[in-house]
């Protein structure tokens, strides 16, 4: 059983200091790197320690207020497809998908329509409108939200799950 008070980490961010300038974004959850690519929440700023070291801060603030939700899809009474998204932008932090409780033909479908990534790993973001979301933190005044039930307690997904 899956404790919904229990710790769960989704996301690394973080910044790195040098010199005169602080960078933040999204982390490799290993490396600790930064991304390549900024995402459009990055922190890039100069100036002196203090006034970084107060940037910074208010970065973190902003980024731990943020809305998060939980997208559930359903198939004959299974969730078979589940993604972790920032509310209030709809951006996917992370995401599974079940092609063996999907509906019949739709993971070939999302295949054909280009919704992969890496080793065919099929993305959430090809599919209909989720069946119900939960809330897991911040402010849902600010969620983008459009005819999503909201559900009230949590369950496992079979296979890989980041619970």
């Amino acid at each position: 059983m899956i404790d919904p008070e229990a710790p769960l980490n989704l996301i690394d961010f973080g910044v790195h200091f040098s010199g005169d300038r602080v960078q933040g974004d999204r982390l490799h959850n290993q490396l600790l790197t930064l991304p390549d690519q900024p995402s459009s929440w990055a922190l890039d700023e100069t100036g002196t320690v203090q006034e970084l070291a107060r940037r910074s801060t208010r970065w973190f603030q902003s980024m731990l207020c943020r809305p998060v939700v939980l997208y559930v899809w359903l198939h004959d009474g299974y969730a078979y497809a589940a993604r972790y998204v920032l509310a209030d932008t709809d951006e996917t932090i992370s995401q599974c998908y079940n092609d063996h409780l999907a509906p019949s033909g739709q993971a070939e479908e999302l295949i054909a329509a280009g919704h992969v990534y890496g080793k065919d790993w099929i993305q959430t973001v090809g599919l209909p409108v989720p069946d119900l979301y939960l809330h897991i933190r911040g402010d849902l005044d600010e969620a983008v939200m459009n005819n999503i039930r909201a559900a009230t307690k949590r369950g496992p997904i079979t296979g890989v799950w980041y619970e």
